[in-house]
């Protein structure tokens, strides 16, 4: 099956700073390396998709097309020539005169983790109007991908629009959301992704049920417990990313946990966008849901063990060995 991937959302560069650990506030942390990387959660997870989909490959190519917005700077300029590198389509992605395009500064530690601060700068300035949504050809599984680095009004519009016009949804709620969204919105998303922490948020933001919850159990014991929670609300699919712990997804037909892939992570930054990239590649190629999350999750192992976020992604051929030489332990477990 050919499919396509639209992604709506953020085009940013990335400043990072390498350091032994992160500072405490007000601490000075010195002997880092400096990086410079194309980032923005939206521009990762188109070039994620598109890496992934290999749209040259006979019967089974995923196009990418990227929807955001750039500065009328040198730096908008890059993020444009470096996403048409990889692939993805830059047609809807609209120049902001007199704005400064996206930025994140990052650091990040030994262990790989890391921090971040946005100046989101163009991103800003995107809207839904103007936006046309089409609806894929009989025969073609067109996917759309959303996140919350654009004004969230866009967002919920074209999620909808996209719903309408017979897309498969995914909207991956990072950074976290306070109030909940518009049901209509809810009810046009076929995944909800999340990690750990957006899923406690959302449940404390949301629900007075998930604060409950959020109180009562440890950790572990929550991530099931508040990942159903959203099948009240009208989500029919939510998507946990569990860092070394895997992924879990739940539906009313039950869950599937996705073991983690044993990896010596150096740098974790756009590990959940490669993830949340890989998945609508494989769902808009035709795979089934389960598939699709083993191949999402070994993307992102992959992703860990290269610094920078696009410069990071791997290729639909490294997807493939790396899948080939995992252990039955890393293929996903139902859970009740």
């Amino acid at each position: 099956m050919r499919g396509r991937v639209f992604v709506y959302g953020s085009i940013n560069t990335d400043l990072v700073v390498y350091v032994a650990r992160l500072p405490q506030p007000g601490e000075t942390v010195s002997g880092g390396t400096y990086a410079s990387f194309p980032g923005g959660k939206g521009a990762n997870q188109a070039v994620a998709a598109a890496l992934a989909g290999a749209a040259a490959v006979e019967n089974h190519g995923v196009a990418v097309e990227m929807f955001g917005c750039v500065g009328d700077d040198v730096i908008g300029q890059e993020r444009l020539a470096s996403l048409s590198a990889t692939g993805v389509s830059t047609r809807g992605v609209r120049v902001a005169a007199g704005v400064h395009s996206g930025i994140v500064q990052v650091m990040v530690d030994a262990e790989g983790e890391n921090t971040m601060a946005v100046a989101p700068g163009a991103n800003m300035k995107f809207s839904a109007e103007g936006v046309e949504v089409d609806r894929p050809p009989k025969g073609e599984r067109w996917v759309s991908v959303f996140q919350n680095e654009v004004p969230r009004e866009a967002t919920e519009a074209l999620i909808v629009k996209a719903h309408a016009a017979g897309h498969l949804v995914i909207w991956n709620v990072a950074p976290t959301i306070g109030l909940r969204p518009k049901p209509p919105t809810l009810a046009a998303v076929d995944y909800l992704v999340c990690n750990r922490n957006e899923l406690r948020a959302l449940a404390k933001e949301w629900a007075e049920e998930g604060r409950a919850l959020a109180g009562e159990q440890a950790a572990e014991e929550q991530d099931e417990s508040l990942a159903r929670l959203p099948l009240a609300w009208g989500v029919r699919n939510l998507i946990v990313t569990l860092g070394r712990q895997g992924s879990l997804w739940v539906s009313a037909a039950g869950g599937v946990r996705q073991p983690a892939f044993r990896v010596a992570a150096v740098d974790t930054v756009g590990a959940g966008d490669c993830f949340c990239g890989v998945f609508a590649a494989a769902l808009a190629e035709g795979r089934d849901p389960k598939e699709a999350l083993a191949r999402a999750s070994a993307a992102a192992a992959i992703s860990t063990t290269r610094r920078g976020a696009q410069t990071s992604m791997p290729s639909r051929e490294e997807i493939e060995r790396f899948l080939g030489q995992a252990t039955c332990g890393e293929r996903g477990k139902r859970v009740p």
